[in-house]
């Protein structure tokens, strides 16, 4: 079927607000409707008409400024837009993230630190026992030719590159730096002499370093772009500094050199005509066609300058010998264009997209003015001549015109301040502007026009409505919806805050926060200084509106010398007497010295939650001591207490407002939250502390470790566990072999004995050995076939260093959240639930999350033990210091 010519319209239809016409016919129409029988000339010469006319032409002005492209709109006098004042984030800013994947960390590597030449981060993926391992990484790590201090120095720089930027739950607890595996090549390759066979060697010897060990581009965006990238796609994952590298270059570590891959790529060279044969060695010596294994710990490396390769060119029967100066050059001016280690990012091509002509889109020019002389409103006015009966007439004119007048000049007004409008601060959402360009309009106007204007056009309702709709728009932009309750909760109990600050903050702060909303610590870091930053805490404290870093204690706010609060010097018992005032009863307690700023006595901690309400306090006379009382009391609480006594009235008040801010910001500096990762509690895989047991109907132990051993020396013992067939051996083999490295169980009426020693020889012992055997091998062919759901089972555990056993399920992506419960807003029910939820949702879903929220004194236990844990972490993933707190801390949220 052919295609319909696509044709343009001769009878579109224009917008009626560009076309004066169609307004005056509809404003006709309208008031023909209005005045009925009133009006019975609409003529040209009718000055309603007149008006009318006028009017049109004035919305047509309005109508065609609003048609201009938004970029002109947008542009300020100097043709720039502002993109701080529409959110506008660049490309790089709000594309980019920190790293997610591996193919991510190895870009982030390679960009950062110069002396990797490439690099291999693959996750640890044992087939049988994968719950501690889950979030486990092994980096293996090939250096540059030109290393130029020894591996361990290496090793720190990759460890804090990648600490750096480590996410939640993860962690890369070996760095392995490979050792080259020096391959020689031996081979004759024709060529064809007509050309530069000086050049094509190079680019032979080119092609055989690229098969070997390939290097990693580093490319511009220009030239992404032109390979077919989009850019979104070049700006995926983490900013690099030195050029973008393609996924195609992070290729698979080579497990193997293949002769024919090194064919192949010499024959793809413009100038080779034949490879007669290729050989390749390990030791220059044992040169063979077949595959070359890479050994472990190894990458293949090929120096063309050793002379243990033997590249034979020839062409037309004659050899060349083509490895002179020029062809040095040659080959290294290849060897740099095709490694580009040299592109730098070249961030941001030229971009004008923030450019546009400059629009004067606010002015207005009174419509007064396009009048008819007749009228007067313009600016020649009327003549002095005139009687004055005129003269008002012209001027009651001139004041009905200023009310439409005000409506498009306060609609320009708007237009031209959208700059304003979408600011992410606390500037204004409607504009006017005043009038004072109206031909001879300075009679009309009194001195609070202006003053009254403003506050016309927008009250403080209106504008909290509209700017929290507007700041929800441009979240929306980045797929962030933002729920109030907390700051609410936080402006009503603490003051100093609202919803449209916290939401403009999260805005001006997006690409930071956003980007590492599930970066972890980096456990290398001084906290004493720097406090635990990580890229999670941060966004759920903005979230939550919760501002503390964690770098001190959540308790210590109970351990500072407060000036405002005095300690009382007296012992004496305290005094309950009754105050009769005002018709009200108040039966309290008096043990408060004379002009004490104010005195908490023995409070529960709900102090801090019903303290904070000033309709829990009383300020009261008490007339027999001639002096002033400030009471409180919580609402499930009989009896009032003083914690103020002022001989001025005002002195008490301000005690009491003195005292609210106090509970207000201990509440304040306390609210925070710690994340404890099981992955980092783990002890190293190379710790001897990993084992297991298989259990099978009614939860019997049928089988355990012996003793405990590496997650290594596990992984295999469960390999030949799992991949032998038991029941093919005779019960005899069968124990002789699980015994070495295993403890079996056989049961007699329900009660498990271990099968240490069996003399097959002695019927006796043989039944039962044999009895166990069977159960034994027939529970681990259902496990092999799993076909099972609850029994066998296999139980993984994890031996920690206090001698603790804890299921290996434990670390498998394990976060404990730990809140202190004593803040006033903590307190509440409601926001702890909320803040439950709210943390589940921005947590990817593989996480496990535990919850513990925490009194004062168990606070202050939970962190004798987290910070020393903290220090301890950058010994122990270093040299395997073991730190002692570890296990303090696991008895705690375990």
């Amino acid at each position: 079927m052919a295609k319909e010519p696509i044709q343009i319209s001769r009878d579109k239809e224009r917008n009626i607000t560009l076309d004066a016409e169609r307004l005056r016919a509809r404003g006709l129409a309208i008031i023909q409707e209005l005045s009925g029988h009133v009006w019975t000339d609409y003529n040209l010469h009718d000055p309603g008409v007149t008006m009318l006319e006028q009017l049109c032409y004035a919305i047509t002005d309005l109508a065609y400024k609003t048609d201009f492209p938004i970029e002109e709109i947008l542009a300020d006098e100097r043709g720039q837009i502002n993109p701080v004042a529409h959110s506008f984030f660049n490309k790089a800013e709000i594309l980019s993230t920190r790293p997610v994947t591996v193919k991510d960390y190895c870009k982030l590597v390679l960009d950062q630190v110069s002396e990797v030449e490439n690099i291999w981060i693959e996750a640890v993926s044992p087939v049988y026992t994968a719950g501690a391992s889950k979030g486990i990484y092994r980096v293996m790590v090939q250096p540059c030719d030109t290393l130029s201090e020894g591996p361990d120095k290496l090793i720190a720089d990759v460890r804090n590159c990648l600490l750096r930027n480590r996410n939640l739950g993860e962690n890369f607890e070996e760095i392995i730096v490979l050792t080259p595996q020096h391959i020689s090549v031996k081979t004759e390759i024709l060529v064809d002499g007509h050309q530069n066979v000086k050049e094509t060697v190079a680019y032979i010897c080119n092609a055989i370093e690229h098969v070997i060990h390939p290097p990693v581009r580093f490319l511009s965006e220009a030239e992404l772009l032109v390979l077919g990238y989009s850019t979104e796609d070049i700006y995926t994952g983490p900013l690099p500094a030195r050029g973008f590298i393609p996924d195609s270059d992070l290729q698979k570590r080579a497990s193997q050199i293949d002769p024919a891959d090194l064919v192949k790529a010499i024959s793809m060279i413009s100038g080779v005509l034949q490879v007669k044969f290729l050989y390749i060695s390990s030791d220059g010596s044992d040169y063979s066609g077949k595959p070359l294994q890479v050994l472990p710990g190894y990458y293949p490396y090929i120096n063309i300058e050793d002379n243990k390769n033997d590249i034979g060119i020839y062409s037309d029967q004659f050899e060349h010998y083509a490895k002179d100066g020029v062809f040095w050059n040659t080959y290294e001016r290849i060897r740099e264009v095709k490694k580009r280690h040299y592109t730098g990012q070249q961030r941001g091509l030229a971009d004008n997209s923030l450019k546009a002509p400059y629009r004067n889109i606010s002015q207005y020019y009174s419509l007064q003015n396009y009048f008819p002389g007749i009228y007067g409103t313009g600016e020649e006015g009327i003549a002095e001549s005139e009687p004055a009966v005129r003269k008002a007439q012209v001027k009651q004119l001139k004041a009905y015109l200023l009310f439409f007048e005000q409506l498009l000049a306060n609609y320009l007004a708007q237009l031209g301040n959208m700059e304003s409008f979408f600011a992410a601060d606390g500037t204004a959402t409607y504009f006017a502007q005043g009038l004072f360009d109206v031909p001879r309009v300075a009679p009309l106007l009194r001195d609070t026009y202006m003053e009254a204007l403003t506050n016309a056009v927008e009250s403080q309702v209106t504008f909290e409505e509209r700017k929290n709709k507007i700041l929800d728009h441009l979240l929306a932009r980045f797929n962030i919806t933002l729920i109030k309750y907390p700051v609410t909760l936080y402006d009503k109990l603490y003051g100093g805050t609202n919803v449209i600050r916290w939401k403009a903050d999260i805005l001006q702060h997006l690409p930071t926060v956003a980007s590492g909303r599930v970066q972890s610590f980096n456990y290398l870091d001084d906290f004493a200084q720097s406090g635990i930053v990580s890229g999670y805490q941060q966004w759920l404290g903005k979230l939550l509106h919760i501002n503390n870093n964690n770098g001190q204690p959540l308790t210590n706010v109970f351990k500072q010398e407060h000036v405002a609060m005095k300690v009382n010097p007296y012992a004496h018992t305290p005094v309950t007497k009754e105050l009769h005032i005002g018709g009200e009863k108040f039966r309290m307690t008096d043990n408060v010295p004379d002009d004490q700023q104010y005195f908490f006595g023995h409070q529960p901690i709900s102090i801090l939650k019903y303290g904070v309400d000033a309709a829990n306090y009383r300020v009261v006379a008490d007339t027999g001591e001639d002096h002033y009382l400030v009471l409180y009391k919580e609402p499930a609480q009989h009896t009032w207490q003083a914690v103020a006594k002022h001989q001025q009235k005002s002195a008490a008040v301000n005690a009491q407002h003195d005292m609210i801010r106090h509970l207000q910001q201990l509440s304040i500096s306390s609210e925070g939250f710690y994340v404890v990762e099981h992955t980092l509690l783990k002890p190293l895989f190379k710790t001897s502390a990993f084992g297991f047991n298989i259990k099978g109907a009614g939860d019997q132990l049928l089988l355990e470790q012996r003793y405990y051993m590496t997650f290594e020396e596990r992984e295999k013992i469960m390999a030949s566990l799992m991949e032998n067939n038991w029941q093919e051996l005779s019960y005899e083999e069968m124990f002789n072999q699980l015994s070495t490295w295993c403890r079996i169980y056989a049961y007699n009426d329900g009660v498990a004995t271990p099968v240490t020693t069996v003399d097959f020889s002695q019927p006796a012992h043989r039944e039962a050995a044999e009895q166990a055997m069977f159960n034994l091998a027939l529970n681990i062919g259902q496990l092999q076939k799993k076909t099972t759901l609850y029994y066998p089972r296999i139980e993984y555990t994890i031996k920690m260093a206090n001698g603790k056993l804890l299921p290996e399920s434990f670390f498998k992506f394990g976060l404990t959240i730990v809140f202190p419960s004593w803040p006033a807003r903590f307190q509440y029910t409601e926001f702890r639930n909320f803040a439950e939820e709210l943390i589940k949702e921005n947590t990817p879903a593989h996480y496990n999350i535990r919850f513990k929220w925490l009194g004062v004194a168990a606070m202050h236990t939970f962190e004798d033990s987290y910070y020393p844990w903290l220090e301890g972490l950058k010994d122990y993933f270093s040299s395997g210091s073991p730190v002692i707190a570890t296990d303090r801390l696991i008895d705690l949220i375990a």
